[in-house]
């Protein structure tokens, strides 16, 4: 059984990961939006997992990492989710 507790093995098993921002996914934001006629911005994002472990490491732990800038509005008040292959990668032996 292998835990996934590294970036690098989320990585290696096909994960991707993806964020949320609270502040763009305001209901404020929203009707901010909604009134001045602009098109709502979406409060979710991909996140490029090769350039998160290029940039933090490939032994960072998932459970401890830091939040992930908001690549709209610049916020770190972002919650980050990992989200497990559509079809399983076959175990190499």
């Amino acid at each position: 059984m292998n835990v996934l507790d590294m970036l690098g093995k989320h990585w290696q098993h096909g994960h991707s990961m993806f964020g949320w921002c609270s502040d763009c996914g305001s209901p404020s934001r929203y009707w901010d939006d909604v009134k001045a006629r602009r098109a709502p911005k979406p409060a979710s994002f991909d996140i490029d997992l090769a350039a998160l472990i290029r940039e933090r490491g490939a032994d960072s732990l998932v459970v401890e990492l830091a939040p992930i800038p908001c690549p709209r509005c610049g916020s770190t008040k972002s919650e980050t989710w990992v989200v497990a292959p559509s079809k399983p990668m076959r175990r190499r032996r």
